[in-house]
């Protein structure tokens, strides 16, 4: 069986056929998800969709960082309390704080530098935010690989996935020495032709340290991408076989592993 460890199926094109999306996932072996919050509403319909679908569906609180990079930094205080309150309050379904992160691939030309120095504020009470809780924190980062290592490593964060992997070996590597509890998830991203940096990392890693994700509905993996216009946690089915082609293990191996990876990561309970 498998976790999707990162959607967002309350999004536009999933949310609005939830049954659906629900049913396809169930057939496919994706039994679990992790449902990802990205600002403040967005966090809230991750807290109700995981209500709605009840066991096996968790989610996270938290503000991405193109999300917030518009924003004051000296909000960023009045937002994180935000998100300590709904997670304080249902650590039933909330398992993580996220996602949070660097993105300067979306930076408005001739804003760049105050847009990355409020995502790095963010980022910061975020992280706190995380550890206050005992909570994993999930990083989202695209085009700041050294800015994301730095960050994680001066916040004291020892508890993190790096979502959606697309970073080198390097990356994965200093992060891997940082702490035993950085794991590294791969998304659709890693069935791509252009991703052979990325193959790269999901073959080296150790394969405790792997999950698995769609960020859907983005993402599409390769297996799909011409007959699929919307990602959805069904296709984790595509990411979790490709990897298993990837790795010198035994395919059964690998599912398996991944499995208690993503329970032992976010503190989930195995089902009886």
């Amino acid at each position: 069986m498998i976790v999707d460890t990162h959607c967002h199926a309350y999004w536009e094109g999933l949310g609005d056929r939830e049954a659906e999306v629900r049913a396809n996932m169930l057939a496919a072996g994706v039994a679990r998800s992790v449902q990802i919050g990205a600002d403040l509403d967005s966090s809230r319909m991750a807290l109700a969709l995981a209500d709605r679908w009840g066991d096996g569906t968790w989610c996270t609180v938290g503000v991405h960082p193109t999300d917030c990079q518009d924003l004051a930094a000296e909000t960023a205080g009045a937002v994180v309390r935000e998100l300590e309150s709904l997670a304080s309050s249902r650590r039933d379904k909330v398992v993580g704080i996220g996602e949070t992160g660097l993105d300067y691939y979306h930076l408005t030309k001739g804003a760049e530098g105050a847009q990355k120095e409020t995502q790095r504020v963010f980022f910061a009470a975020q992280a706190a935010l995380a550890q206050k809780l005992g909570m994993p924190l999930v990083v989202h980062t695209r085009d700041a690989a050294e800015d994301t290592a730095a960050l994680i490593k001066g916040s004291g964060v020892r508890r993190a996935v790096i979502h959606c992997f697309s970073q080198d070996i390097r990356f994965a590597r200093e992060l891997q020495d940082w702490s035993d509890g950085v794991y590294f998830s791969f998304s659709g991203v890693l069935t791509y032709k252009s991703a052979a940096a990325v193959q790269e990392v999901a073959r080296a890693l150790p394969l405790d340290r792997i999950l698995v994700e769609t960020d859907a509905p983005f993402l599409v993996p390769q297996a799909v991408r011409g007959t699929a216009s919307v990602n959805e946690p069904a296709f984790t089915r595509h990411v979790i076989d490709f990897l298993k082609a990837l790795r010198p293990e035994p395919p059964e191996t690998v599912e398996s592993a991944v499995w208690e990876n993503s329970h032992r990561f976010f503190g989930l309970p195995l089902p009886r």
